[in-house]
């Protein structure tokens, strides 16, 4: 039988190594094909404590203590994508003369353990196909820096990979749903006497009109973003501040409109003293709904984080900690409650080389305890993982 996903993932591969081959055979262009496999096994186990069953209504909050339930998931095996997520890419140069470059950057997220391809796009979308899901830009490169049209990571998800200890790993105490990673759009980025500006601004809209004898009906969706990072790097020393707003929203004649904004912030720094390098990093979030122009809640999340990296030779041991708080209220600005947490990880990392290493990871991820505004014990969510992993790069 023909495995439609396996015969996909060979077409692509194909098309890519076809276009190495070309820019190779080029004097001013080139092509590198490239990419990372990383394997680990281990354990995630997933604890979740809920209100016990008929205890979740309306009626039922009246009840001290609320009665609960838990739910514990362990998935425990081979998995792909531990230090960095498994890919294959390719990227592209041309020299157009006086300093001006065009360059192009595709790559696609894989599942090292079975070869799989990941037929989602990079909103979590389902595909016909394989999909270049992780990095998909083109643009000019020069003396002013780079302009890239496409879809890429943005200077919030930049700063925090730069800042945190263990590069926003599987295992990193940064919660990757406090923040937006990616944005699609138009980017730039440059480097000014060790100055790092970072910006990118996304806009789409869809209006489709529908009409008959009763009349006519209109209905429009908006997504828009935009972001905004300053770093200065000099010596041992980095520090970096980013902020992004994303807004979707829906109308139509009735009239009806219904708007989510999402704004984030973030600082972060590192500091290598040689014997041990110190990340830092802190970031802040709010979401918030609007029905007709009308509130109809929002909730802020924050959260700061530490970490140390301490080498010996080709070997290096890290520890990380990270505090998670967040405040959901009604629409009326009165709070519902809120939910705190605290996050670890400890490891080690040996390298064969500068292309392979394996690893070693514990730790705990996405802790919260959640609390009514009264006080009262409404839940718990953490994940706690064990691995021992291999990543190799290409």
């Amino acid at each position: 039988m023909i495995n439609l996903g396996e015969l996909a993932m060979k077409k692509t591969l194909i098309a890519i190594a076809a276009l190495a081959a070309v820019g190779a055979a080029s004097a001013q262009s080139s092509v590198t094909l490239y990419g990372v496999a990383d394997v680990y096994a281990g354990q995630t186990k997933t604890t979740l404590t809920l209100p016990a069953w008929g205890q979740d209504t309306p009626t039922a909050v009246a009840v001290r203590p609320i009665p609960m339930r838990k739910i514990v998931n362990k998935d425990t095996g081979f998995k792909s994508g531990g230090l960095q997520g498994s890919r294959i890419g390719v990227k592209g140069v041309e020299d157009l003369g006086n300093g001006l470059k065009a360059v192009f950057n595709y790559e696609i997220g894989f599942d090292a353990i079975n070869g799989n391809g990941y037929a989602t796009g990079i909103n979590g979308q389902p595909t016909n196909g394989l999909a270049f899901n992780r990095r998909a830009v083109v643009g000019l490169q020069g003396g002013f820096g780079s302009v890239l049209l496409g879809t890429d990571y943005t200077p919030l998800f930049n700063l925090l990979d730069a800042s945190s200890v263990d590069g926003l790993s599987s295992f990193e105490t940064v919660s990757a749903h406090i923040y937006t990673p990616r944005a699609s759009g138009v980017h730039y980025a440059g480097n000014f006497s060790g100055v790092g500006i970072q910006a990118f601004a996304g806009y789409n809209k869809v209006s489709e009109t529908q009409s008959d004898a009763w009349g006519s009906y209109n209905e429009t969706t908006k997504e828009q973003g935009y972001g905004l990072g300053v770093s200065y790097a000099n010596g041992p020393f980095m520090v970096g501040v980013a902020g992004q707003e994303f807004k979707n929203s829906y109308s139509d004649s009735d009239p009806s409109s219904f708007q989510i904004k999402r704004t984030e912030a973030a600082v972060g720094a590192t500091y290598d003293f040689g014997a041990a390098k110190l990340f830092a990093n802190y970031i802040n979030a709010r979401l918030r709904a609007t029905d007709d122009g009308a509130s109809m809640g929002k909730l802020k999340a924050e959260e700061a984080n530490i970490g140390v990296r301490v080498p010996f030779g080709a070997a290096s041991v890290m520890a990380g900690y990270g505090h998670n708080r967040v405040k959901a209220y009604n629409g009326n600005g009165g709070q519902l409650g809120s939910a705190k947490g605290n996050d670890w990880v400890v490891g080690a990392n040996y390298a064969f080389s500068k292309r392979t290493d394996v690893y070693a990871r514990v730790g705990r991820t996405d802790d919260l305890k959640a609390k009514l505004a009264d006080g009262r014990d409404i839940g718990s969510y953490k994940v706690e993982n064990v691995a021992v992993g291999l990543r190799h790069k290409f």
